[in-house]
């Protein structure tokens, strides 16, 4: 039986150190823990026994505070009027685009403004024929423009004639006066 007791001892002993080492763990994080608070408590400590330096926080955030709610206030009030006149103006809008549409449809049934349209609508097809016709007249005025084809043949005619006198030179000084004239008759 010694045996079995020593056995059991030793089962209790093993759990009763696995507990002691769990335990252990357990005070190594929250002595970690401890220490960080500590440190977090002392910086808090510098902060806050530095009155002075609060104050003047403080106040800072105060005058800020301050500001921003008149900045809001002022704000606020604008919003309102602007609210207020966008309401004004959404009913002028309103009423305007009745009285538009009123007088659209007063319009639409008016025999002089179908008549109207019918006689834009004419204009703008004959505006379309003239332009078409412009066209056509101004391609085939440069077809048939003679001018520089005439202009071409007259210098052509010039520079003839100019050879023929100048050729009729030479010939004519071995022939008499008269022979001279008929030739020159007949080149102009």
């Amino acid at each position: 039986m010694g045996y079995v007791d020593n056995a059991n001892e030793h089962t209790r002993l093993q759990m009763d150190l696995e507990k002691v080492e769990q335990l252990e763990t357990k005070i190594t994080s929250e002595l970690e823990s401890l220490k960080e608070r500590i440190e977090t408590m002392t910086q808090e400590l510098e902060t806050y026994s530095d009155l002075d330096t609060l104050r003047e926080q403080s106040e800072e955030k105060k005058t800020l505070c301050n500001i921003f709610c008149s900045i809001f206030s002022v704000l606020y009030e604008e919003k309102k009027a602007l609210s207020s006149r966008k309401e004004t103006f959404k009913k002028h809008v309103q009423r305007l685009s009745s009285l538009y549409d009123a007088t659209k449809s007063k319009l639409m049934e008016n025999e002089t403004h179908s008549q109207l349209g019918n006689l834009e609508r004419k204009w703008q097809h004959h505006e379309q024929n003239n332009f078409v016709m412009k066209e056509f007249i101004a391609s085939k005025s440069m077809e048939s423009d003679y001018r520089p084809l005439k202009l071409n043949v007259s210098e052509q005619l010039e520079d003839i004639n100019r050879l023929l006198i100048q050729s009729s030179w030479k010939i004519t000084s071995h022939l008499s006066l008269p022979y001279l004239f008929v030739i020159l008759q007949i080149t102009r």
